[in-house]
């Protein structure tokens, strides 16, 4: 070993000294920042010559699914220093999570308006007696759960996220004009008593205690938001909770923005012997083991290997679909009601058994877990997802300037102050153009060009 660490920060650390150095390990797992670094001090090797000859078409498939951005992400004056993790998009789009019951109850179909939507707020408001809150909101405006983000959608709003602005020039999405609009409209649903007027102090427990009482019937999400109602269908058996694609905004038309492709690189020290290797490994990992029926004794022996890592697999990272939970949810879903299970390979009919005994033991008449439920419920939501034509709207940066370091932290904790401030009427809707001001005076101005900088280079 060249060294060894025990933990996070000491990997940072010695990572740090064996840069300084130039004695970085043969192979190593990287963010954007360090291989921003290795790069500048000339310690990789141009992994484009391998990945073209040695990567399998398959994984080369993976990664492509996010078109062009991931390999870009790692390539400076057209040479490929990594090999890009390739992650699940988890900002997929956002959905509602309702009390299918109080639907039925009254007499009520799932909205496809934002208007549709308020109504069925107070509907459900009404139906839930005193004590009633409307839509669960977290005070993480931009979270995955309990968030705004799916609202702003709505309106052509997209907070967090550095968009195009049509131009070809990177525009922060939470500053836009788009945003004053959709801010505007969650402040008349607070005033009105349609959000939770206490939601800005309820912690996480709070707001599972609110949907497991029956005091609220709706909340934004994903489609891992079953795990947040998992409990209440075991408290009420009365209960049923049902994902709905978020209502469609002015333009008739269902809106989302794209999540990071990739979190980290594969590179490889410019000396090194091998650098296929690392192709090799990525492709049977990602090829053999996890989609495509193969070699079942070369299979056996890898899997033999990965049970033996303490780690769970051979090389660190993650290839996948950039849509892979919703695609491959739509394919077991399609099984489990045809009884088809040709189309699934090795990866889905691992969760195909499961949901058969899931579904099985329904159908028997025993009671369900949970866990089962949630499991259950999470897929067939990813399988609407997928199944959906959505207006995706991509981001085109999600790295970091020189002042981000130091001004970012301030600029996020204005923007969250803005948003409460705004949604709870402490200021009027027209603060959010005195936000904005002080936004780029405080370093947004200046960090934009730094972004619109760092995309040229």
């Amino acid at each position: 070993y060249l060294w060894i660490a025990t933990d996070g920060d000491l990997y940072t650390q010695k990572f740090n000294a064996a840069i300084a150095t130039g004695e970085i390990p043969d192979i190593a797992n990287v963010d954007k920042m360090n291989l921003k670094r290795l790069v500048e001090a000339d310690l990789l090797v141009d992994l484009k010559p391998y990945y073209d000859e040695y990567a399998s078409d398959y994984v080369k498939e993976l990664i492509a699914s996010a078109g062009d951005a991931a390999i870009k992400a790692c390539t400076v004056n057209g040479v490929q220093y990594g090999l890009p993790f390739l992650d699940c998009d988890l900002e997929t789009a956002q959905m509602i999570w309702l009390r299918q019951d109080w639907l039925d109850a009254l007499s009520l179909t799932a909205p496809t308006t934002l208007d549709e939507f308020k109504d069925v707020l107070r509907a459900f408001m009404d139906y839930a007696g005193e004590g009633g809150v409307g839509l669960a909101m977290s005070s993480d405006l931009y979270g995955n759960q309990f968030d705004i983000k799916g609202w702003c959608n709505a309106y052509g709003a997209y907070p967090k996220y550095w968009i195009d602005d049509g131009n070809g020039n990177a525009i922060y999405g939470s500053v836009q004009p788009e945003m004053k609009e959709a801010l505007e409209q969650l402040a008349r649903m607070y005033d009105a008593g349609l959000i939770d007027k206490q939601f800005v102090t309820r912690t996480g427990d709070d707001r599972k205690g609110l949907l497991n009482s029956g005091k609220s019937g709706a909340f934004f999400g994903n489609w891992w938001g079953a795990w947040e109602v998992a409990d209440s269908m075991s408290l009420d058996k009365e209960a049923e909770w049902k994902p709905y694609i978020c209502p469609v905004g002015s333009d008739g038309k269902v809106t989302m923005f794209a999540g990071n492709p990739n979190s980290g690189y594969v590179v490889v020290r410019k000396g090194f012997e091998h650098p296929e290797l690392i192709m090799k490994i990525a492709s049977m990992q990602f090829d053999y083991s996890r989609y495509e029926e193969k070699d079942d004794e070369a299979y056996k022996e890898l899997a033999d290997y990965s049970e033996l890592n303490a780690d769970g697999s051979i090389l660190a990272m993650n290839i996948d679909y950039y849509d892979a939970f919703p695609r491959s949810s739509k394919r077991v879903v399609d099984a489990l009601e045809s009884g088809d299970t040709s189309p699934l390979n090795r990866h889905d009919m691992g969760t195909y058994v499961n949901n058969i005994k899931y579904l099985d033991s329904l159908a028997a008449g025993e009671e369900s877990t949970s866990a089962g439920w949630a499991s259950y419920n999470s897929m067939t939501a990813a399988s609407l997802v997928a199944e959906t034509e959505v207006s995706k709207v991509t981001p085109v940066f999600f790295g970091s300037t020189q002042s981000m370091a130091l001004k970012w932290p301030t600029l996020v904790k204005m923007e969250q102050e803005m948003l409460l401030k705004i949604i709870t009427g402490e200021k009027p809707v027209d603060y959010f153009d005195e936000f904005v001001e002080n936004w780029n005076k405080t370093g947004g101005e200046q960090i934009t060009e730094e972004v619109n900088q760092a995309i040229k280079e």
